[in-house]
């Protein structure tokens, strides 16, 4: 029996998401060292990488067809309202570098790939969530938006998705493209958190 694409991607993208845990600022946050200045940094470069990304998957025509709110799943906004709370202007934001190498999110399959990624990370976000509050000044309500970003509503959100992901991904090119965009994900996101920043943290 073939292994449905929920379970390949577990199994199969094990080895990038075991890396990508060990990131500087991921260790600085679980060991309670990271400084707001660091946390901050550590945003600036999920909004460097997710904003090209995702101002292509909510362009694909499919998610209408599908009945799905893709808008929900944005994690710009959440990113924007955070890094704006913690000091950076509008204008800031416009000047943060930009990941210059973007996982090819053409097809829906590949566009499912690359949220698998970035919706997973919601459910660590939980227990990145808990961390912040007992070091730094940050609430799901202030400055921790993105980590916390569905709440209360994390697991029907994630079973949505999934459920989603198992209904699209069924013949054996569709998993490959699902597959090839989510390890793409994890490689590229890795690389851009462990890059020095182009230029230094917008002062607040």
């Amino acid at each position: 029996m073939n292994s449905t694409i929920s379970v390949r991607l577990k199994e199969e993208t094990a080895p990038f998401h075991i890396q990508i845990e060990q990131n500087y600022y991921a260790k600085g946050i679980m060991n309670q060292a990271l400084t707001l200045e660091e946390y901050r940094t550590y945003l600036e470069k999920f909004y460097g990488f997710v904003t090209l990304a995702e101002q292509e998957i909510t362009a694909l025509p499919e998610w209408d067809e599908l009945g799905f709110d893709i808008g929900s799943r944005m994690k710009t906004p959440l990113l924007e309202k955070d890094l704006i709370e913690l000091g950076l202007s509008r204008a800031d934001l416009k000047k943060l570098a930009s990941c210059n190498e973007v996982t090819d999110v053409s097809t829906l399959p590949r566009a499912l790939g690359y949220l698998y990624v970035l919706e997973g990370s919601t459910l660590g976000g939980q227990l990145i969530t808990r961390q912040l509050k007992q070091f730094l000044p940050v609430t799901p309500e202030s400055g921790g938006r993105y980590f916390s970003s569905y709440g209360a509503d994390l697991r029907v959100k994630w079973l949505e998705f999934r459920e989603l992901l198992e209904k699209e991904a069924v013949t054996a090119d569709q998993q490959e493209e699902v597959l090839s965009a989510a390890k793409q994900t994890f490689i590229l996101l890795n690389q851009w958190l462990v890059q020095e920043p182009v230029q230094p943290s917008v002062q607040p």
